[in-house]
């Protein structure tokens, strides 16, 4: 797909934007739809050397941008998910979202993740902290001095259960100087093996058969929860001593709320008696008092993209309401107190947290304002058009390259592979359409020429101002 975005670099438009990209200023695009804005954005990546933070409307178009970068840049890019948060009473909570988020924010702050995108309500989600993040995970590696049995305190405070087999995420057991432990980081459990107080070896096993199945030389192990009293920057002493300065407070209300009273007496008995909060999330306020978000995980350098920034705008008020009003029963409840509802950052709290990094927006249509309002000569637009796939349909690609053949457009067709290829090469000759197979691609077509070749899109591309067509098969493939 390199050659594929190279072909950007004959737009004046393009290389404006990547002349912006340079400088490090704001810039707002318009004029692309889905398919041509997923092949700007991979071209940016692929020549500023620069990660890419996209923030999209939600979770369906997230995933849908993450498949078409996917197949620009031949590796789909991880997507945050989102999460409910556990407000309420709870028996057991399913903690698999957030170790999946855990897990990406923690490869995001260490620099491992290029393009990383999320939608809306992930990018605004209170979550921990970065530099709490980093402190509460262990970093092992083979040689350090270690004792087991502080390993082992140290995996309670971060929310690991104790057992006798490992077989899920969050879990972790002993049998004397071997440690098994799931770590959100990995996919797999991982067996460290001491000699004395040292970390011999250190292996990935498979949880099934018990079988080794790779040697590590390091180790990271995170926090099974976003949100954890351990991670109180008093611990939980702290946490039961805000807790004491809440009900105190109500208490001296004229009205105090009983039910509130209640619910904050029982979470602190819980947790002075080493007991598991589920519904933790509720304290999210107390036990991270600097409000944090996804975005603050990007790395300075990384350019953030807003994709349809006022949809964005009105998906994060949307999600405001509705939490409004799950809010309002909860207080009603008294399973929540007033000061502790700041779970979402808002639209201008959001926009605020981008000031420091470079911001682009990437819109159908130029808008009559920005948070961070570009400069005139970065009002770009670069007009491409988004083309149906034919989807195994020899007639439609026949027409379609008829007419870009008879326009003198420089025309790539994607079959998926060599002998979809050779195929479709042999029912065009039977057209009188004439095409090339090139396998690889090594160069773009000349205008009025037809180049059959690997790859496929879930939509094709036209770039009327460049006279060139991309063709695809699309997800029928």
């Amino acid at each position: 797909m390199n050659v594929l975005l190279s072909l950007l670099q004959k737009s004046t438009d393009y290389n404006q934007l990547l002349k912006a990209v340079e400088a490090k200023q704001a810039v707002a695009v318009s004029g692309l739809s889905q398919a041509p804005r997923s092949h700007v954005l991979a071209a940016v990546h692929e020549q500023s050397g620069r990660p890419l933070i996209a923030v999209c409307q939600d979770d369906m178009a997230a995933k849908r941008l993450a498949s078409e970068l996917g197949a620009f840049l031949g590796e789909e890019p991880p997507v945050l998910p989102s999460r409910e948060l556990t407000l309420a009473g709870a028996i057991g909570v399913s903690r698999q979202w957030e170790q999946q988020r855990l897990r990406q924010l923690y490869d995001l702050a260490q620099g491992r993740t290029r393009v990383q995108i999320m939608s809306a309500e992930a990018a605004v989600l209170r979550t921990v902290p970065q530099a709490q993040l980093q402190a509460a995970a262990i970093t092992l590696h083979c040689g350090m001095q270690l004792e087991p049995a502080a390993l082992a305190r140290r995996l309670l405070a971060s929310g690991y259960t104790r057992g006798s087999l490992v077989e899920g995420v969050g879990q972790f057991a002993m049998r004397g100087g071997i440690v098994d432990v799931f770590s959100p980081a990995r996919d797999a459990p991982v067996r460290i093996e001491f000699f004395g107080d040292e970390v011999d070896t250190m292996g990935q096993f498979d949880a099934q058969t018990q079988r080794r199945t790779e040697n590590l030389e390091a180790l990271t192990i995170l926090p099974v929860a976003e949100c954890l009293p351990q991670l109180h920057p008093g611990g939980i002493a702290g946490l039961c001593s805000d807790l004491e300065a809440l009900i105190a407070r109500q208490q001296r209300r004229r009205h105090p709320n009983e039910a509130l009273l209640q619910t904050l007496r029982q979470d602190r008995e819980r947790l002075e008696n080493g007991e598991d909060l589920p519904a933790a999330d509720r304290y999210m306020a107390l036990i991270y008092p600097a409000l944090a978000t996804a975005l603050d995980y990007a790395p300075e350098d990384a350019i953030v993209l807003l994709c349809d920034h006022g949809n964005i705008r009105r998906a994060i008020r949307q999600q405001q309401d509705q939490m409004g009003q799950l809010l309002d029963g909860l207080l009603e409840t008294g399973q929540l107190a007033g000061e502790l509802c700041d779970f979402y950052s808002p639209w201008e709290q959001l926009c605020q947290s981008l000031t420091p990094r470079q911001t682009v927006y990437l819109d159908a249509f130029l808008a009559a304002s920005y948070p961070e309002q570009p400069a005139p000569q970065k009002l770009l637009t670069i007009n491409a058009k988004q083309l149906p796939c034919y989807g195994g349909s020899v007639e439609t690609a026949a027409a379609d390259l008829a007419f870009y053949r008879k326009e003198r457009y420089a025309c790539l067709v994607l079959c998926g592979n060599r002998r979809r290829g050779e195929i479709l090469h042999e029912m065009l000759r039977e057209r009188e359409i004439p095409a090339i197979l090139a396998f690889p691609l090594t160069q773009l077509p000349p205008a009025g020429t037809i180049y059959l070749t690997d790859g496929t899109l879930p939509a094709g591309m036209e770039y009327a101002a460049l006279h060139l067509a991309v063709l695809s098969e699309g997800q029928l493939l």
